[in-house]
């Protein structure tokens, strides 16, 4: 999918020294991305980065001058953490390692995969803006609009009270689902089952209650994971669970990956 109202603002920096290369992947990245900026070597791609500043670095491992790997060290030591992406057309680990300790994004080989370039390029910009904005994309679309946001919402609220049903066998009267960037908060309120709400009357089972929902809900996560998560097309991963029988009302946070 090529998401050009994510790209359309972003700068990229492509230094490669071979002129073919070079030629057909700048043409490919202009139809894409904001700007285009080349260099044909590590000298000439520090010197371009310090000028531009560009939003992602795609470089080539092996150069003249010196290696994509070696400029990466240059712009690292400057303090920049501009997202790049190094292509080769060697696969070694120690290569890879290397780039593990630089930070770099992707390590794609030669010759380039154009899906998985601009995979990789929307992934840096999707990552960048969610954690930066605390916006939400999904589809590459900002889920910003209150219609769209809400619409979701529901979606999901209708997916948890199935879920909350099955393993439980008591739905809740209030279930409301909050989208906050990239956390999913559910509140349920009233969602206790017969046998808790005895529980709940003898003054002790608070305890037990907690203990076995918590259980329940650990037991069964994949499923609700999984089904949020084919909704949106992203992973989910639940990261809290808080329950208080006593004010009948429960919270659960998940994580958008």
């Amino acid at each position: 999918m090529e998401s050009l109202s994510i790209l359309k603002n972003v700068k990229v920096l492509y230094v490669e020294d071979e002129p073919i290369t070079r030629n057909q992947v700048e043409k490919f990245l202009k139809r894409r991305v904001g700007k285009v900026i080349l260099a044909e070597n590590g000298n000439d791609g520090i010197k371009k980065f310090t000028e531009q500043k560009p939003d992602i670095i795609i470089t080539d491992l092996v150069m003249p001058d010196m290696s994509g790997i070696e400029m990466m060290k240059k712009i690292r030591n400057d303090g920049s953490k501009c997202p790049c992406i190094i292509t080769s057309a060697l696969s070694d680990s120690k290569t890879i390692l290397d780039t593990v300790d630089l930070k770099i994004e992707k390590y794609l080989i030669k010759p380039i995969d154009i899906k998985a370039l601009l995979k990789s390029l929307n992934d840096i910009v999707i990552e960048k803006l969610e954690n930066d904005k605390n916006l939400l994309v999904i589809d590459n679309e900002f889920i910003l609009k209150d219609d769209k946001k809400n619409e979701l919402e529901l979606e999901i609220r209708n997916i948890y009270s199935k879920y909350l049903k099955k393993v439980t066998g008591k739905g809740a009267k209030v279930i409301q689902v909050l989208i906050k960037g990239k956390e999913i908060e559910i509140l349920l309120k009233d969602n206790l089952t017969v046998i808790e709400e005895s529980l709940l009357s003898s003054g002790c089972g608070f305890t037990t209650i907690e203990t076995v929902r918590k259980n329940i809900y650990m037991r069964t996560k994949c499923q609700i994971e999984n089904q949020i998560g084919s909704l949106i097309n992203r992973k989910i991963v639940l990261e809290k669970i808080e329950i208080y029988p006593k004010e009948k009302y429960e919270r659960i946070l998940f994580n958008i990956k």
